[in-house]
């Protein structure tokens, strides 16, 4: 299917864009890795990918990646840091590289959103017909302009495109949602708020690069936004619980709600303007309501829906995390 297909990605050392041009290597695609470290890529040249150094927000690095390439997929984003920096990368970046697809005349570009663009307001089921309502956070804001600003191009110059809004995305190479949490997991008895049945959009690195690869391709993906989420999501219990047997023990801790809002509102009072923190209470709140982001959607129109359940997604971890010496 992807053989000798061109294609650009960005952000292909990090984990998912790196995961995603694994697959496409793996499956014959000539690629080109629009990079800003070519010190990160070695293991991209020599797979044979083509290597484009410069910033996605910058217009001619942007049209030399793009140039011959069937397919862009932007992967790239800055989940932290400074305001400026992240509206740099994920605003501008995403307009220099749909205007640069568009004026190279690409089939279809795929965009990686973030649930974070639903913000944490909404209660009970998320579908992609919600308005995008982000928090203070700067990530969630910029990700939500990133997205207008796909769409505005798109309709300007007729740029045929996708979104995918991917959840947690654990596996290896994830050093959030496996390293961190391993380690959280690793300590005896592990701790949670609660009784641990909050339920948590985590989803398997594999299935966000299958959805992927598949908004590229379908013809009813075209113009059109998808949540990737496990559905039915689960529990905070079942995910680190699932860590902790990784880890040789399952033992758990419960810890009082309340401490958690305790927390939250010291966040709030101490963290600056667009920061994680001012949304903490919210957060917290919006747990306790048990928000599932439902995939119907890519289902009806798409057939797609995760295959790697929890315990083996997890399991699948376990090389990586070795390597990193935190699995005996």
């Amino acid at each position: 299917m992807w053989a000798n297909q061109r294609v650009m990605i960005t952000g292909a050392t990090g984990f998912v864009g790196g995961a995603l041009a694994q697959r496409l290597l793996d499956e014959g695609a000539q690629v080109t890795a629009f990079v800003r470290s070519p010190a990160k890529a070695g293991w991209l040249r020599d797979r044979g990918a083509a290597i484009v150094e410069g910033d996605i927000a910058e217009p001619a690095a942007a049209a030399l990646a793009v140039k011959g390439c069937r397919f862009v997929f932007h992967i790239a984003a800055a989940t932290g840091g400074p305001h400026p920096k992240q509206v740099w990368t994920n605003v501008t970046g995403t307009q220099t590289i749909a205007q640069a697809a568009a004026d190279a005349g690409c089939e279809r570009l795929v965009h990686m959103s973030t649930l974070s663009v639903y913000g944490n307001c909404y209660r009970g089921d998320v579908t992609e017909e919600r308005p995008l309502a982000p928090g203070a956070a700067s990530y969630g804001r910029t990700k939500v302009a990133a997205e207008r600003a796909l769409i505005e191009i798109a309709q300007r110059t007729g740029l045929a495109y996708s979104i995918i809004r991917p959840g947690m995305i654990y596996g290896p190479g994830s050093s959030m949602w496996t390293g961190k949490l391993f380690r959280l997991a690793r300590l005896r008895p592990t701790p949670f708020f609660g009784d641990g049945n909050i339920v948590v959009p985590a989803v398997f690195i594999d299935d966000v690069i299958d959805l992927t690869l598949t908004l590229a391709l379908h013809p009813a993906a075209s113009g059109e936004a998808f949540n990737a989420a496990t559905d039915p999501a689960p529990t905070w219990r079942q995910l680190l619980g699932a860590y902790s047997r990784l880890a040789g023990h399952d033992d758990r801790l419960a810890l009082p709600v309340e401490l958690a809002y305790l927390l939250a509102g010291l966040a709030l009072l101490f963290s600056p303007p667009r920061s994680i923190g001012r949304d903490l209470p919210d957060i917290v709140d919006l747990a306790r309501r048990r928000s599932i982001y439902k995939i119907d959607k890519a289902r009806r129109l798409l057939g797609w829906q995760p295959q790697v359940e929890l315990e083996e997604g997890v399991a699948r971890c376990a090389p990586w995390l070795r390597e990193r010496g935190l699995l005996a």
